[in-house]
């Protein structure tokens, strides 16, 4: 049994991405790399028998419709080759006015001082930021695997980390649920919405009592032990039907006598706004059990069962109860409801959360754009749409969609707390970060937050608690990336106060919310150590991740969150790799890098968006430069060079201009490592192919002419050593030039 929680708020579905991250740049990158298309318990015992002696429920026969930081590119350069150094743009600065806000969420004062840490290379997540004090963990991986199919990668198989095993997933197969067809149930061959008067008439006889209620008709019948049922006509059409029991009954027997689909199907709970379950819906067949009032007696007890045509809004009540559960369930039912109502706002909202979190962006945003033309006055909607841009990594558009849509959320605190915090995350992730702005905007949804902590409505105090808890987190991130003293302790201190939350009773009884906080937390405090001195050992923020991660699976019995949670432990390992590579500690790099790749993989096959595969192949080139640079190790590279090549030249034709420069580099570099593995065809086509990347760059302005002095001297190189000196000297003379105007 599901329990509904009532209309939602938008809350965050991932981890926000954006594969752009560059070199030297202490924040988010700027533009998409990618061009992309725009809710049992103790009851008397009672003999149910003087309720009903057979079943009168039976289908009707007619059926409704069913349903990161930067990356540095890769190789210094090597004789006779050389490669890229990329360079980076600081776009001007924007500014709005909140309050000031704090740096240490116990200390009001704010320094500055010193620029921010170096960003660790080509991240798709902003490096989130993290923790103070390190997790008690033993330096031993949980999930310890043989070695790879890939030659030339970690070496030592007997410590290296593999994926966590989805010992769920053949229970998960097993356990599809019943789904019993949509039709409205037929109560004694009477069925609402279809039967007419006079058919009524026929199966049940003449009523006790008729009364006219405006356009409505309603009759009184009994019959056998049913002493008051209910049956409203209008226009000739039986409309409902209510039958009340003379006693309540408790639910679970109440279903046990109507021995029908109503014992398989899936009710969903119905609370009122103090959270109290007044009541059920069975969507599929139009039944809803009402329930006694609790001085009635333990338990819930049936007083009043209702029939009504099947319409789609318990659809949408038990899709909003599953989404953050069981998204794969919620999804079936929006496709049920978008078929029995297909202008309903909210239904399209619900199916862009799920296909955010299934990673298909593209169909996210179009759902959105269905949810906010059919209802403007949504603060959610909106909420979600800027959610699903930042995912897209639409950062300027996102912003000034959420500065203009702010106005709408002014009747709703909890919404406008939420859209406060995303604000901070985009000032954090705009393409000149301000760091000062977005602590102040996250300190102002803390603020906004914080007074609705008592609030009487249970969904809004969840909602408030729930943004309490990101932001602070956020508040952690934004710390790691701006200017200020003493990071190390107000970093720990704003996640611990995002822990508290995430550990407060109300949130972990309701795992809608709660159920992903120790993954999010993990993956920030790992994150953070980017900022933190080397001597701060690593491992056991990765351990804890790993732990973590698993024990999340474990627990996950649905394929899209399965997958989400793949996705998003994958993201946060290649944080961890990014900052081993930074530290230069290239063995746990490799280690972690190839356990990410391989989460990474897992999690990319319901992802249906180029951002993620582009962000694939850099993990990819990422692990290949490690083994070029750090271990000097080619032919280990090529390996990882291999699947890379692959994914660039498939998204090449879709490659945003804005990285077709770093793009071009990427290429330039890997053709380093097949040349001297002996690939010299390879290693010259790549170089080409990269070269001509560079020359459309320059000549649309997102790179520097200088950027093509590496690939004309490697080329120049490259044909000397083939003998081939027209080439040789052709890319020589093209190097001297480009020399000549940098000078």
């Amino acid at each position: 049994r599901t329990a509904s929680t009532g209309e939602n708020d938008a809350e965050s579905m991932v981890t926000v991405t954006e594969p752009t991250l560059r070199i030297a740049v202490p924040g988010r990158s700027v533009a998409s790399p990618l061009n992309s298309n725009t809710a049992a318990s103790d009851t008397p015992s009672r003999s149910t028998s003087s309720i009903l002696s057979t079943d009168p429920f039976e289908d009707a026969a007619v059926e409704t419709p069913k349903s990161r930081t930067s990356e540095p590119q890769t190789q210094k350069p090597v004789t006779p080759l050389k490669t890229e150094t990329p360079t980076t743009n600081s776009p001007p600065r924007v500014r709005t006015n909140p309050p000031k806000a704090a740096l240490n969420p116990d200390d009001d004062s704010q320094k500055t001082s010193g620029d921010s840490p170096p960003s660790p290379a080509d991240s798709s997540t902003p490096s989130q930021p993290a923790t103070g004090k390190p997790p008690t963990k033993t330096s031993t991986v949980r999930s310890p695997g043989a070695g790879s199919a890939r030659s030339g990668k970690t070496t030592d198989a007997t410590t290296k980390p593999r994926p966590i095993a989805d010992t769920g997933a053949e229970e998960r197969k097993a356990i599809d649920p019943y789904h019993p067809p949509v039709r409205t149930a037929a109560f004694m061959h009477v069925v609402p919405g279809e039967t007419s008067h006079d058919d009524l008439f026929e199966h049940w006889g003449e009523p006790n009592d008729g009364t006219e209620k405006g356009d409505d008709v309603v009759y009184l019948f009994s019959m056998e032990v049913l002493n008051h049922i209910e049956v409203t006509v209008r226009d000739e059409i039986v409309k409902s039907i209510v039958i009340r029991l003379d006693e309540p009954f408790p639910e679970d027997q109440v279903r046990g006598v109507l021995r029908t689909e109503l014992l398989k199907g899936k009710p969903v709970l119905i609370p009122d706004e103090n959270g109290r379950i007044i009541g059920e819906i069975f969507p599929e067949k139009g039944v809803m059990f009402l329930f006694a009032p609790p001085e009635a007696g333990p338990g819930l007890l049936v007083q009043q069962i209702a029939i009504e045509p099947v319409t789609a809004e318990p659809f949408l009540l038990r899709a909003e109860a599953l989404l953050t559960e069981q998204p794969s369930e919620a999804k079936r039912d929006l496709e049920d409801a978008v078929k029995l109502s297909p202008e309903n706002a909210k239904t399209y909202w619900l199916l862009a959360q799920v296909a955010s979190m299934e990673g298909r962006y593209d169909e996210a945003l179009q759902y959105c754009e269905k949810a906010i033309r059919r209802d403007r006055t949504k603060p959610g909607y909106h909420i979600t749409l800027v959610q699903v841009m930042i995912q897209m990594n639409h950062i300027e558009e996102a912003k000034l969609y959420l500065e203009e849509m702010l106005p709408l959320c002014e009747r709703y605190p909890h919404e406008k707390a939420r859209a406060l915090c995303l604000l901070g995350d985009l000032f954090r992730m705009c393409r000149k970060p301000d760091y000062e702005m977005a602590i102040e905007c996250h300190y102002e949804a803390i603020h906004l937050a914080g007074g609705l902590l008592e609030h009487t409505n249970q969904t809004v105090r969840l909602a408030a608690k729930d943004v309490l808890f990101e932001a602070h987190l956020a508040s952690a991130r934004d710390v790691v990336w701006g200017h200020w003293d003493n990071k190390p302790e107000a970093i720990r201190k704003w996640i611990g106060k995002a822990l508290d939350f995430a550990t407060d009773p109300e949130m972990i009884a309701h795992r809608r919310y709660s159920k992903e906080y120790p993954l999010k937390i993990a993956a920030c405090a790992l994150a953070a150590q980017v900022v933190l001195p080397e001597t701060n050992d690593l491992e056991p923020y990765v351990l804890e991740l790993i732990d973590t991660a698993e024990d999340l699976v474990q627990s996950t019995r649905d394929p899209i969150l399965l997958r989400k949670c793949q996705w998003e432990t994958s993201l946060a390992l290649y944080d961890a790799v990014q900052i081993y590579q930074i530290r230069r500690q290239y063995s746990p790099a490799l280690k972690y890098g190839e356990l990410a790749a391989e989460y990474m993989e897992q999690g990319i096959k319901q992802r249906g968006n180029d951002l993620d595969y582009y962000l694939l192949g850099r993990l990819y080139f990422r692990m290949g430069a490690i083994h070029a640079i750090g271990t000097k190790n080619h032919r280990a590279a090529i390996e990882w060079f291999d699947p890379a090549k692959s994914v660039f030249e498939q998204l090449l034709p879709r490659v945003n201009p804005d990285e077709l420069g770093r793009l071009g580099e990427t290429m330039v570099s890997m053709g380093v490592s097949y040349w001297w593995t002996g690939q010299h065809d390879e290693a010259l086509r790549l170089t080409e192919r990269g070269m001509k990347q560079i020359e459309r760059a320059t000549k649309i302005g997102t790179a520097r002419r200088s950027a093509l002095a590496i690939p004309y001297t490697n080329l120049a190189n490259m044909y000397g050593e083939l003998d081939i000196e027209e080439r040789a000297e052709y890319y020589s003379r093209q190097a001297s030039l480009v020399e000549e105007k940098v000078n």
